[in-house]
């Protein structure tokens, strides 16, 4: 097998599957690089077993193409090697079956490659029925949300995104257990049966990097994995086995303060505020609210006080005090794209919710936290 190609457009392929190889793999042919060389162009494709990639090189993107076959080439120094390349057109030929020649007119490379029967069999099947959405609104579901990801390995569930369909509404809820942001959308067509699932925050996370220009991103759900296909490149992930926990609980209906902030300035008060707060892990800090008033706080044993104040449109003249982690709450206000939100409260020990005023589709709640 021959093939020549542009060092950009093999690039480009590589940066995109190898976001699904992992160091935490056990099986040595994993850490490897599919190339499954056909007429109709070249299939790249990396595994880590739980998220799969796979990107088509079509044959008019390829200069030369001789030969049909499958090659797995070692994935460490590969990345570079490309990259490094000093000439715009690389040519690779495969020499036997367990070696490649990489090369331009003034240097080349010999690697040695995995047995091609050693690999997985991975199945990319699309299923009968598809979900279409367009990939900027894919992308700002996942922005919206990921951030809430645990990355706590004691509850697995966690570490993923809940996604729902029912009927023509999506909904995706992620929590922490301390936080939680939630998304709905609406669909342009229903889809035909309940969908209650939870994708690795890994797996989620590498999609939001692929998926760039605004297309439309079909998905394919299984009952044990989920399958994204955008442009030429398929991403496909295992599921999380279990059920998500139930969330709509934990958001109220009603609330005894209802404020109106500008997110810009709330973002840099609670900022500010944050530089002396006790404890840098979670940076707490407390917000005392009283009639058109807001002051926010922190204390540190080592440095002193900060206090930061702002003129707010709310509801409700009696006076709360609340504390909360800054980190949580500026996570939150970073995802808002509208200039301003709503910030609804009850008491000093229920949850704290974050909402634009005019997009309806996302809400963000933060837990508050107990200072003695």
């Amino acid at each position: 097998m021959k093939w020549t190609i542009e060092k950009n457009i093999i690039l480009e392929a590589l940066n995109n599957v190898t976001k699904a190889l992992s160091q935490r793999t056990t099986i040595p042919v994993l850490n490897g690089i599919v190339f499954d060389v056909k007429e109709q162009g070249i299939e790249i494709l990396a595994s880590d077993s739980e998220l799969t990639i796979r990107v088509m090189i079509e044959n008019k993107d390829i200069k030369y193409l001789e030969g049909t076959g499958k090659i797995i080439i070692q994935s460490k120094f590969f990345m570079d090697m490309i990259r490094k390349m000093p000439a715009d057109i690389i040519n690779f030929e495969v020499e036997n079956d367990l070696k490649i020649k990489i090369s331009t007119p003034n240097n080349q490379y010999q690697l040695n490659c995995y047995d091609p029967n050693d690999y997985p069999n991975i199945n990319m099947e699309k299923s009968d029925s598809g979900i279409i959405i367009k990939s900027s609104v894919l992308k700002e579901i996942i922005n919206q949300t990921s951030y809430a990801l645990s990355t706590q390995e004691v509850r697995p569930l966690l570490t993923g995104m809940n996604l729902k369909i029912n009927g023509d509404i999506l909904e995706c809820i992620v929590t922490d257990s301390y936080r939680l942001s939630k998304k709905n959308i609406k669909l342009n067509s229903p889809v035909n049966k309940l969908i209650n699932i939870v994708i690795p925050g890994r797996s989620i996370t590498e999609l939001e990097k692929i998926i760039s220009e605004d297309d439309d991103v079909e998905i394919h759900v299984f009952s044990n994995k989920i399958l994204f296909i955008y442009k030429n490149i398929y991403i496909q992930s295992n599921l999380l086995n279990g059920t998500y926990p139930e969330t709509s609980h934990f958001i109220p209906n009603d609330f005894a303060y209802i404020i109106n902030l500008n997110v810009r300035e709330f973002y840099d008060a609670v900022d500010r505020a944050a530089l002396l707060a006790q404890s840098k892990e979670k940076n707490i800090i407390k917000m005392h609210i009283e009639d058109k008033t807001m002051v926010i706080t922190s204390t540190s044993n080592e440095l002193g006080q900060a206090e930061e104040k702002l003129k707010i449109d709310s509801n409700n003249k009696e006076k709360i005090e609340i504390s909360f982690s800054s980190k949580y709450m500026m996570d939150a206000l970073k995802v808002v794209k509208e200039d301003n939100i709503l910030l609804l409260l009850n008491t000093d020990d229920k949850p704290i919710l974050v909402k634009p005023v005019v997009d309806e589709s996302l809400i963000e709640l933060i837990l508050p936290v107990k200072t003695y």
